[in-house]
């Protein structure tokens, strides 16, 4: 048998997608010919001072082998805690230039130097709702490398080469954009909202781009704690007891009415406040899209099962509101993570994963259009 018989001529993998969430490190990796998932694994998230020894970057690696991945390329979400966003106005200028005027505005706004922020923003095209103003609007994205330093170099130590970090929330808007990314899609709109452990973001989407997000600071903690203190339980038994109600939700569980309808009700000013932020954004964003109004919302991350939230929403803004659970992709997640062998945890949890792990594909999916249009 020749040499070249053991030289894999085109991988058959793509990049590994890490989201390092609020709760647990979930990686996905895809057959680059399929976007079959091929590998799942989950670890759950040290304290914060545990992410940077060498146990992290030990256990993290053998989790990823033992789960079948393979290479060392990947694409990684940051934490929450370390990304500062903020929509501004500048004025129009040379591309060459506006690397540095969002710099300058980062380091401003956000209180920070900018010797340790690393800085970029996408264009919006929203209006502005003063007469005359011409300048173009911006989401403005500034990462905290110092303090993420301790665990970008775990990682590294672990054996993984990182090709790029994004947020987790423009990895599940990339999940949720895959069907619309046709010309004749471009002008459907959704909105996204993503509730993980540490709070939730909102995307605002037309077609495959991101128009508007904004990150709120209630997520499934906040709902733990205030279980726990209604039902006087520890927060560990009131985050389980929300986990069960979530998968009550999806019809895999059974849950005492009582503990279900005590969660109910100490949960329910919490998501009144939520929803309530929710419907300024969507109101800010008619104004700013010319009315455009969303097709739907679409609830993701860990939480999205939260018992009441879509109905909640959807009474709200008048907008149908879904749970991610009937898209085709989330779908496929939860067919592997029974395979992979995962329980207790949500498919939607999975998005920013995904999101990740599709980054790749869809600029060789851009080269090839590029390359039969010339």
């Amino acid at each position: 048998m020749s040499l070249a018989s053991f030289v894999p001529f085109l991988s058959a993998r793509t990049p590994i997608g890490i989201d390092v969430g609020d709760d647990a490190v979930r990686a996905i990796q895809l057959d680059a010919r399929s976007n079959a998932i091929r590998a799942m694994a989950r670890m759950p998230l040290p304290e914060n001072e545990q992410r940077s020894g060498s146990d992290f970057s030990q256990k993290l690696r053998r989790t990823l082998r033992k789960q079948g991945f393979h290479g060392t390329r990947c694409c990684l979400s940051a934490p929450r805690e370390l990304i500062y966003l903020h929509p501004i106005r500048v004025p129009q200028m040379p591309a060459s230039e506006l690397k540095e005027c969002l710099s300058w505005e980062a380091a401003e706004r956000f209180s920070l130097s900018r010797e340790r922020i690393e800085v970029d923003g996408i264009s919006s095209g929203a209006r502005s709702s003063s007469p005359g103003d011409e300048r173009s609007e911006f989401i403005l994205f500034a990462f905290d490398h110092v303090t993420a330093a301790p665990w970008l170099e775990s990682i590294v130590r672990a054996g993984y080469a990182p090709l790029s970090l994004e947020p987790g929330f423009c990895a599940v808007a990339r999940t949720h954009s895959q069907l619309v990314r046709r010309e004749k899609d471009r002008g459907q709109v959704q909105v996204v909202l993503d509730i993980s452990a540490g709070g939730s973001s909102l995307v605002y989407l037309r077609g495959d781009q991101i128009g508007f997000c904004r990150s709120f600071k209630i997520g499934g903690d906040d709902l733990d704690q205030v279980v726990a203190s209604h039902l006087s339980l520890d927060c560990s038994s009131a985050s389980a007891l929300r986990r069960d109600r979530r998968l009550a939700a999806r019809g895999g569980r059974q849950i005492d009415q009582t503990a279900d309808q005590g969660a109910t009700e100490a949960s329910m000013p919490l998501l009144h406040d939520l929803v309530e932020q929710v419907a300024l954004c969507l109101r800010h964003c008619a104004v700013a899209f010319s009315g455009s109004r969303p097709q739907h919302i679409v609830i993701s991350g860990r939480d999205a099962c939260e018992p009441g939230l879509a109905q909640l929403i959807e009474n709200r803004t008048g907008i149908s509101t879904n749970i991610d659970d009937a898209q085709s992709n989330v779908l496929e997640i939860g067919k592997a993570m029974s395979v992979a062998g995962i329980r207790g945890d949500d498919p939607s949890a999975w998005t920013a994963a995904m999101g990740l792990a599709l980054r790749p594909i869809q600029g060789r999916s851009a080269r090839q259009r590029m390359r039969r249009a010339a």
